[in-house]
C-alpha cells in the first residue's frame, strides 16, 4: 500500500512537469489564434508565430463577437521575436533566410460560427487602400486552407522547428509541404485570392476583416479597420500594431490660462511701444 502510494505521489509530481499542450487554435474552432506568417521566397523558408490574440480579439464587424475596439485612437501592441517562447524559432528562420527578402501577413479566422450572414470570417493584413472583397465560396476556402496551414506548422514531416504544442504561444520554422506557409500566399493573397495581403519587411500593412454572406455566392460585409490601423515588422524582429495617437483637447481652464497669458503679452508689448 505504501508502495502504491509513493507511485502514485510520484506520477502526479512527473505530470505536474510536464508543460500542458498549448497547441495554436485554429479557424475550425470558431477562434483561431491571431498568428504572424513570415516568409523569405528567395530561400523557400517561412516561420509561424501565435501571437497570444484571437479572433475575437480583433473583430469589428459581424455577428459572431462583439465589436472588440482595436482600431480605436491610440492602440498600440508589440511582440518582440527576438526573446522569449519565440527566440529559437526567430533565430532558426533567420539562419536559413536573408533579412532583406523578408515579407509578412498576419492572420485570424473565424470557421465554425454557422452558416448566418456574419457568422465566419477572415481578419488580415492588407497591402492596399481598399478591399477586394470575395464571395462566399472563395471566403470559406481561404479559412480552411489557412487551418491546414496552421495545422502542418506543428506536424509536417517540412517543420524544421516548432514549439507550439509546448508553450502557450509557440512558434515554427518550415521549409517544405505545408509547414512553409509561403504556399498559401499565391500571388501575395491569402490563398491566392482577394487584395494582396502580404507586404516587405519594414512596411507598415493596413488591416481588414471580412464576413461571410448569407448565400453561397454572396459577398458577405467587409471593412478596413479605422484609424489608419496597420501591423508593421521591423528588421530588428518586433511586430508593432498601431492606430493614429490620441489628440489631447485642451481642457477649459487650459484655455483661460493661454488667454490670460496672451493677453498679459500684448499689455506688456503695449507698454513698451508707449
Amino acid at each position: 500500500m505504501k508502495f502504491q502510494l509513493k507511485a502514485l505521489a510520484a506520477a502526479m509530481v512527473l505530470a505536474a512537469a510536464v508543460p500542458a499542450q498549448a497547441a495554436i487554435d485554429f479557424a475550425s474552432t470558431g477562434n483561431s489564434s491571431l498568428s504572424l506568417a513570415v516568409f523569405d521566397s528567395v530561400n523557400n523558408v517561412s516561420a509561424l508565430f501565435d501571437l497570444g490574440k484571437s479572433y475575437s480579439d480583433f473583430s469589428v464587424i459581424g455577428s459572431s463577437f462583439a465589436d472588440s475596439n482595436i482600431d480605436a485612437l491610440g492602440t498600440n501592441l508589440s511582440w518582440n521575436l527576438t526573446g522569449g517562447d519565440y527566440s529559437t524559432a526567430w533565430n532558426t528562420f533567420l539562419s536559413s533566410a536573408n533579412i532583406a527578402n523578408l515579407q509578412f501577413a498576419v492572420i485570424a479566422a473565424d470557421n465554425n460560427a454557422g452558416t448566418a450572414a456574419g457568422n465566419k470570417g477572415i481578419i488580415s493584413t492588407l497591402n492596399a487602400e481598399t478591399v477586394t472583397s470575395v464571395n462566399n465560396l472563395v471566403l470559406l476556402a481561404q479559412l480552411a486552407g489557412w487551418d491546414t496551414y496552421l495545422a502542418a506548422g506543428q506536424t509536417d514531416n517540412g517543420t524544421i522547428y516548432q514549439n507550439h504544442l509546448l508553450v502557450d504561444n509557440g512558434a515554427s520554422v518550415g521549409n517544405s509541404g505545408k509547414a512553409n506557409t509561403l504556399g498559401y500566399f499565391g500571388q501575395n493573397k491569402n490563398n491566392a485570392a482577394g487584395g494582396v495581403s502580404v507586404g516587405n519587411i519594414g512596411q507598415s500593412l493596413a488591416v481588414y476583416q471580412q464576413v461571410s454572406g448569407p448565400s453561397t455566392t454572396s459577398t458577405g460585409a467587409f471593412t478596413l479597420f479605422g484609424n489608419n490601423a496597420t501591423f508593421t515588422l521591423g528588421t530588428n524582429g518586433v511586430l508593432t500594431y498601431a492606430t493614429a495617437p490620441v489628440v489631447e483637447v485642451p481642457e477649459a481652464d487650459t484655455w483661460a490660462m493661454m488667454m490670460l497669458g496672451l493677453g498679459f503679452m500684448g499689455f506688456v508689448a503695449r507698454r513698451k511701444q508707449a
